[in-house]
């Protein structure tokens, strides 16, 4: 991709897009958590099938 200079619009000089705060909040919310849900869930199936206790919380 080839970047070109920043054009000014309006008068105003934008900058290029980002992600914002709300932006990784959201990342976090749609792929962190359902990663967790998953994760506890197959620790428990395996604790439950095995009697081992794999999961985070059995380190407490």
């Amino acid at each position: 991709m080839k970047q070109e200079k920043a054009q000014p619009i309006l008068g105003y000089d934008i900058d290029k897009p980002r992600i914002t705060a709300a932006g990784w909040l959201l990342i976090l919310m749609y792929l962190g958590v359902p990663a967790m849900l998953i994760g506890g869930l197959i620790d428990f199936l395996i604790q439950l099938a095995t009697g081992r206790c794999l999961g985070v919380w059995c380190l407490f």
